[in-house]
């Protein structure tokens, strides 16, 4: 774990507003900087996000995955510690370009933890962003509808549900899941699957599929212009996919 001897403060804008700021600043990464140059720049200046950012995509792109998920975490650490007792009514300035790259870097970790199914880590940094951030720039509230249902947070659930745009796909597969979770007389179990197969077939099929390939039909689906609901339902699959290692019995439910 690196150590972090205060790299930010916080710096008013307006109001409740405020901006993150290095304790020392921010040096330019020059064009085509390589990893030994983000790793000197990050040894100097532990909170510069962007070298530390374009570093974590490097080594995940060289299957280094762990490096890169602990150089996000402890970017976001640095966050947090800042966070940490702040005013509550404390928001964060999304304008500010290094702001921005902060609140990034927090989402990111929080994204490693949901993919490793350490649903209150992610959770607990999700929040982080959903009380500090309040347009949700990141869209945070999305991957924390399927942490509450993980963790069977259900008040938490129907409030940050009724805050997504009405028929978001992620929204209606963690509505289905959710409904799963605590429905209990076999009538309404199967009335989930029977929703689920009638109202969203890309997903029923999908979430029933033997095999969820990620092939180059796929790629140039979901890459072009307008997907089919066949490449989103994917598209969600594999993002949620740490869900269903962790909580099987939806998936053999629906395949029942």
């Amino acid at each position: 774990m690196e150590t972090r001897k205060n790299p930010l403060r916080l710096e008013p804008v307006i109001g409740t507003f405020y901006k993150l700021v290095p304790a020392r600043a921010a040096r330019r990464v020059p064009e085509n900087s390589g990893e030994e140059t983000w790793r000197e720049i990050i040894a100097s200046n532990p909170a510069h996000f962007e070298a530390r950012e374009a570093l974590a995509d490097r080594l995940t792109a060289e299957g280094k995955v762990a490096e890169a998920c602990q150089l996000r975490l402890d970017g976001c650490m640095l966050v947090c510690d800042l966070l940490d007792g702040a005013d509550e009514d404390l928001m964060l300035d999304w304008e500010d370009p290094y702001t921005a790259q902060a609140l990034g870097m927090v989402y990111g970790s929080a994204e490693d933890h949901f993919v490793i199914g350490d649903f209150e880590m992610a959770t607990a940094m999700l929040e982080l962003l959903a009380d500090r951030d309040p347009e949700d720039h990141l869209n945070a509230a999305e991957l924390l509808l399927f942490c509450y249902a993980a963790l069977e947070e259900w008040e938490l659930f129907d409030e940050t549900e009724a805050m997504l745009p009405e028929g978001m796909l992620s929204a209606k597969l963690a509505g289905y899941w959710a409904a799963f979770r605590r429905a209990a007389p076999q009538s309404e179990l199967l009335r989930v699957r029977e929703t689920m197969r009638k109202d969203d077939p890309a997903l029923y099929k999908e979430w029933t599929a033997a095999e969820h390939e990620i092939t180059q039909e796929y790629l140039a689906d979901i890459e072009s212009r307008r997907p089919s609901a066949a490449a989103e339902a994917r598209r969600l699959w594999l993002r949620t996919e740490s869900l269903w290692r962790a909580f099987p019995e939806f998936i053999a439910y629906l395949r029942a």
